[in-house]
């Protein structure tokens, strides 16, 4: 199964600062430029491996903006990345309760529950599809879950389906052939 992307905070980075910049009335113009900052601090210590350094950065937004999703989510990105699940997930639901259609927390979250809760993880793919229709990475993870419960068939449309969007998506792909001597299991890398 694929593994959740950093990638996506970049993005929500990017989009929340511009939304930040644009809300300037519930904030002063220097708040709302210091929570860019330390979003934008936080996420390069998160990338320098700094955890610490991003955790400060990251709780110093919430400080100035207690509702601040993005801060949030960028938390649980640095407790899933350090393996504290259980603190990742709350930050995820919490940065939902604030932004329900928070697709990068949702993302994350059923990147955790996927062997965890995989039913739980099904209806966070299904919410991410419904939302972002391509996205290669949700019906590819989807893919995999349905194959965890049972259901074969629509876990190999799903499949097909995110590598169809993302042919990138190939290289992580597992499929089992059949021949007529042996079953062989083949990863491709």
């Amino acid at each position: 199964m694929a593994k959740w992307s950093r990638g996506l905070s970049y993005v929500a980075v990017g989009v929340t600062s511009a939304l930040l910049l644009s809300a300037c009335g519930s904030a002063s113009p220097s708040t709302t430029q210091s929570i860019a900052q330390d979003l934008t601090a936080g996420i390069a210590a998160q990338n320098a491996g700094n955890y610490g350094s991003a955790t400060q950065d990251y709780n110093k937004v919430l400080a100035s903006d207690p509702k601040n999703a993005t801060a949030l989510y960028d938390l649980g990105d640095v407790d899933q990345l350090q393996n504290l699940l259980a603190d990742a997930k709350a930050r995820y639901l919490a940065a939902l309760a604030i932004d329900p259609n928070f697709i990068s927390a949702m993302y994350n979250l059923a990147t955790i529950e996927a062997s965890m809760s995989p039913n739980e993880a099904r209806v966070l793919y299904l919410q991410i599809i419904k939302l972002s229709p391509n996205y290669a990475d949700a019906h590819f993870n989807l893919g995999y879950v349905l194959l965890s419960l049972g259901e074969k068939r629509a876990g190999q449309v799903q499949i097909n389906e995110g590598v169809r969007l993302d042919p990138s998506l190939k290289s992580r792909d597992v499929t089992t052939t059949t021949t007529p001597s042996k079953t062989t299991t083949t990863v491709h890398k």
